[in-house]
């Protein structure tokens, strides 16, 4: 695994003024495994030589935890898995309403 900083703060979208920070890049090699942790919460990222498994379990370890995945969409028609904690669903329907962003499915 290769790790490399480059923190820089960007405008994501320009419509509604959301910025973000990126600190990095994480590198990994074939069946090399990367787990993430925010708000007491894990996601694992593996690499395999056919692609990656980009979550956790959404329907064992993340249900576990808490978790909802969700498949959005935004604005722009761009489509993304969304994992977020239960207890924050307010945060994220407001998140959601500023950044126009749609709930195609509840992954279960």
């Amino acid at each position: 695994m290769k790790k490399s900083v480059k923190k820089r703060k960007f405008l994501a979208n320009a419509k509604t003024g959301l910025y973000v920070t990126n600190i990095g890049k994480i590198s990994l090699k074939n069946n090399q495994h990367c787990t993430i942790r925010f708000l007491k919460k894990e996601n694992e990222i593996c690499a395999m030589n056919w692609g990656m498994y980009a979550t956790s379990s959404i329907n064992k370890r993340l249900k576990n935890q808490g978790c909802l995945t969700l498949l959005t969409e935004n604005m722009y028609k761009k489509k993304f898995i969304m994992i977020i904690d239960k207890k924050k669903k307010s945060l994220f329907n407001k998140y959601c309403k500023k950044e126009k962003i749609k709930i195609l499915k509840i992954i279960k």
